[in-house]
């Protein structure tokens, strides 16, 4: 520390009286503003000229207003000799701990006083600023470095409070800026806000603020995300080791669903188990979200009451004796029991639903897909139908005149089982003789379609026969259901095929009778009398035929018809 001249030696200043009235002035040379640090290096340096008439004089420089201590010294004297016109003073500065705004102090240059005529001239005052020191405005960290460790709220707003410290110095109003960052996903996905300034007034040491954790119902494992000091406006510092906080907010909103959305099974089935996972997105994914608590879902049976829907107590069964989902803790899987009525009614598909009710959720779990599973009990006991040709035409053959008939219907195919919705089979009739002659050449049509309504039992394939006057034998044809041609899920079963036959047509034997134009006689001869008959053969003459003749011999004279036979002939 440089020496400095106490106020006490300001006395020891001789004055030697002049012989003539003479005339100075005093006053600061040079710099008189000074801005320094407080340290224990920071000296300033005031130079203080006289002007005039050569005197000794003693100058002094006064620290005005109220000593705050912050120099070692506030006051300070020069003794100027005749023969010198300037001296140095020099005004040291204390260097303490206590944090400090800027202080601008100002010292004033004085005369011991005014012999030999020495007034004090300008500039008399001089200013040095300390600026601020020890952290004046504050050292900004975060009150607790340790993790803070949160849930996710369920169904209400959850705050996470932070405080901040201001260490050191509490001068002005300093603003903290802070960011999120670091988590497994964007911040603002999982916080409000996920950036933003915190105010602290003058004066102050303490502020706190509220990060908003979002009820997002997403399963999600623990997320770790860093609350981090960005920088600070005013004049404060942060604290390095104290600038960030890290938040974890643990696993949770386990999700919960079906197995499968749709399960198919026979009527035969028995009892099915419908499956409810928790804690996995896929079938085969990771378990995620939380699993140490007890959750559980109430689940609602679905069936319409039309056509294609199962009836509960009649197709199904719920096995269940609250229909409540529970999982206890570390439990991940649980199973709906559903007993499958077997019967002997052919029915068609018919389904019903399980769906899981959102608004019963009880713990920290959430729905994800699939929340409803359709089950459909497939068609059984031929819901359908099966197709067959009527057994009537096993037990009685079927025989059609073509002299008679224009158009058979008497071909009926029949639909036993079930009679659900509109079916079809292709059928087509084939000769069953080795005559290569088309079936066109007798009726037709040779081929088509059987189709049956919904509900519809029997059909018939009707036949338009084909009249001609041509002599022919009974003709025998094969009427066949095709199996690989239904639609409608119908099946063809036996019998799929039948004969039936157009019977003799056009007198293919022939038609006998005798020859109008011969005469029928009977003839003497010397043998005997003989009965001479003439016959024509009219229609076809196919085969060999042979005539029995019965002859009656009427005498002459009254008759009782009565008593006569009755002629016949036969073929």
């Amino acid at each position: 520390m440089l020496p400095v001249l106490l106020l006490a030696g300001w006395m020891l200043a001789l004055s030697v009286p002049g012989t003539a009235s003479e005339s100075a002035t005093l006053r600061f040379l040079g710099q008189t503003d000074f801005v320094v640090n407080e340290s224990e290096e920071a000296v300033v340096r005031l130079v203080v000229e006289r002007v005039g008439d050569p005197v000794n004089v003693t100058a002094l420089v006064l620290l005005e207003g109220v000593d705050t201590g912050d120099f070692e010294s506030i006051n300070a004297a020069a003794f100027l000799l005749s023969t010198e016109s300037s001296k140095t003073i020099f005004i040291a500065v204390k260097d303490d701990n206590l944090p400090e705004a800027d202080e601008t102090f100002t010292f004033n240059l004085r005369l011991q006083s005014s012999s030999n005529g020495v007034t004090v001239g300008t500039p008399s005052k001089a200013t040095i600023t300390i600026l601020s020191n020890d952290n004046a405005f504050g050292i900004i960290a975060f009150n607790s470095t340790e993790e803070v460790v949160v849930d996710e709220p369920r169904g209400s707003s959850h705050f996470v409070p932070f405080t901040l410290i201001r260490e050191k110095g509490t001068f002005g109003t300093v603003t903290v800026n802070y960011e999120i960052s670091e988590g497994p996903n964007p911040a603002i996905e999982d916080l409000s806000p996920d950036r933003g300034n915190i105010t602290i007034p003058v004066g102050q040491a303490v502020v706190h603020f509220s990060i908003l954790i979002k009820d997002d119902q997403i399963p999600e494992d623990d997320e770790v995300f860093s609350v981090r000091l960005t920088g600070v406006a005013g004049g404060a510092l942060l604290r390095s080791n104290a600038s960030s906080v890290q938040l974890r907010i643990r696993r949770n909103d386990s999700p919960l669903r079906f197995s499968h959305s749709v399960m198919a099974v026979q009527e035969s089935a028995g009892v099915i188990a419908l499956n409810v996972t928790r804690g996995r997105l896929t079938e085969d994914g990771p378990l995620i979200g939380s699993d140490d608590t007890e959750v559980s879902v109430d689940y609602m049976v679905v069936s319409g009451g039309g056509q294609g829907s199962a009836s509960p107590d009649v197709d199904f069964l719920d096995l269940q004796p609250v229909r409540t989902v529970t999982f206890p803790p570390f439990v991940y899987t649980a199973s709906l029991l559903f007993k499958i009525t077997d019967d002997a009614v052919p029915e068609i598909a018919e389904s019903f639903h399980l769906v899981l009710l959102e608004e019963s959720l009880r713990g920290d779990a959430v729905l994800v897909s699939p929340n409803a599973v359709l089950v459909t009990i497939e068609p059984n006991d031929k819901p359908n139908g099966v197709l067959s040709i009527s057994s009537s035409a096993a037990i009685q053959p079927i025989t059609i005149n073509e002299d008679l008939t224009q158009r058979f219907e008497g071909l009926i195919v029949v639909r036993n089982g079930g009679s659900y919705g509109a079916v079809s089979a292709n059928w087509s009739i084939s000769r069953n003789s080795s005559d290569p002659s088309p079936v066109s050449d007798d009726l037709t049509p040779a081929a088509g379609t059987v189709r049956f309504a919904a509900g519809q039992v029997t059909a018939v394939i009707p036949l338009d026969i084909v009249g001609d006057d041509l002599p022919e034998e009974a003709e025998a044809f094969l009427l066949k259901l095709l199996r690989n041609t239904t639609t409608g899920h119908v099946e063809v079963d036996e019998p799929m095929e039948m004969v039936f036959y157009i019977q003799d047509s056009d007198d293919v034997y022939g038609l006998f009778r005798f020859d109008p134009a011969k005469e029928q006689s009977i003839q003497s001869q010397p043998e005997g009398r003989f009965l001479s008959l003439h016959f024509l053969r009219d229609g076809g003459t196919l085969g060999n035929v042979s005539l029995t003749l019965t002859a009656l011999y009427i005498p002459a004279g009254p008759i009782d018809p009565s008593t006569i036979p009755g002629p016949g002939s036969k073929c």
